[in-house]
């Protein structure tokens, strides 16, 4: 769909304070990490929960943009093809993920600098529903704030969007939040995106792209 000039100031106002906080959080998440794991993961929830929620309750209220608008519509598929689907996601995405980390770890090396997020796993049923709820949120926030709403913006705003060009340009920007991770993680977040934005653009929609997001995380952080 098309959306107008001030709805499409509103996708930008949303999605501004999102790319500022993932390009931030390489800073403050490992110094509030210093402070407690539990103070870590009250920061990880305001972030992964109560700021998109406030930003998509936004574009809801000031542009009349609901999740329907962004690649959510309620899914028409029978869920065991939504479910084959987000298979292929996993599969498909997963494989570009682990391939270009172990290739990027072989020529980089990461410093010993970067900050590994497993440590902040509790152990325990804590820690497996920590993982869970680490996976899936980042599976949704980041399919809507990385490919769902951008191609929303972007679409609006050219008359001939260029796939090969989005899709290329909103994988770079979301391997850059991963910088203090090490640069292996920046090639895999990137070349990983790519497929996910691929099956985006295929399907028009981000139910299987989230949840195959989130397999991979849950398995990343396995």
């Amino acid at each position: 769909m098309r959306i107008d000039q001030r709805q499409q100031r509103v996708v930008a106002c949303a999605l501004l304070p999102v790319l500022a906080i993932w390009q931030a959080n390489g800073l403050y998440l490992p110094a509030l990490a210093q402070g407690g794991m539990h103070l870590f993961w009250m920061a990880d929830l305001c972030e992964w929960v109560v700021l998109p929620a406030a930003l998509l309750w936004l574009l809801a209220r000031a542009a009349s943009l609901r999740p329907r608008h962004y690649g959510l519509a309620a899914p028409a598929m029978d869920w065991r093809f939504l479910a084959w689907r987000a298979l292929a996601v996993f599969v498909t995405a997963g494989l570009a993920f682990l391939v270009a980390r172990n290739l990027a770890w072989t020529l980089l090396r990461p410093p010993a600098s970067s900050w590994p997020l497993a440590q902040m796993f509790p152990g325990g049923l804590a820690g497996a529903a920590a993982r869970a709820y680490a996976a899936f949120s980042a599976g949704l926030v980041e399919s809507i704030f990385f490919i769902g709403l951008p191609w929303l913006l972007y679409a609006s705003y050219r008359p001939r969007p260029s796939q090969q060009w989005f899709v290329l340009a909103v994988s770079a920007i979301f391997a850059s939040t991963h910088w203090e991770q090490g640069g292996h993680l920046v090639v895999a977040a990137f070349f990983a995106h790519l497929v996910l934005c691929a099956w985006f653009i295929r399907w028009e929609t981000l139910w299987p792209v989230a949840l195959g997001h989130s397999m991979v995380d849950l398995a990343s952080f396995a």
